[in-house]
């Protein structure tokens, strides 16, 4: 599987492709798609502090998923907030957060910014602390 980038955040941040990519893509084997051509795009992520930063090959795509919900309020955020995690797409947030996802990350880098820190919280989500933030909550 390959990571993506929206194709908007791609042109806002004038990057530019450094090749076309045609792929067919498959649903559990079960629903395959026409080969679509993508544009294959070197982007570099770092962290806040720039003490990190990578590059990686995302392919463009116009729409990665539909959007997701937010991470809505209740106990967790408490413990989150103990453990110096900081989320900004919470339901309460005062901030304007796009619920539609720019970037995708999938297993072919995902591995290499995994810290191995992981943090079982009570409310039974878990911690995962990857090199670009304090970490991100699965449920």
């Amino acid at each position: 599987m390959k990571s993506y980038i929206s194709s908007d955040i791609a042109q806002s941040m004038n990057y530019e492709p450094i090749s076309t990519v045609n792929l067919k893509q498959s649903l559990f084997g079960a629903i395959e798609t026409d080969e679509v051509s993508y544009k294959n795009y070197v982007i570099e992520l770092s962290n806040v502090d720039n003490s990190y930063n990578c590059k990686l090959e995302v392919l463009g795509q116009n729409r990665i998923c539909s959007e997701i919900k937010q991470t809505p309020s209740g106990p967790w955020l408490k413990e989150f907030k103990m453990h110096g995690i900081k989320l900004t797409d919470f339901e309460n947030s005062t901030l304007k957060v796009d619920k539609e996802i720019k970037l995708l990350i999938c297993a072919d880098v995902a591995g290499e910014l995994f810290t191995g820190k992981f943090i079982p919280l009570k409310s039974n989500l878990t911690t995962v602390h990857i090199r670009l933030g304090q970490g991100s909550a699965t449920y």
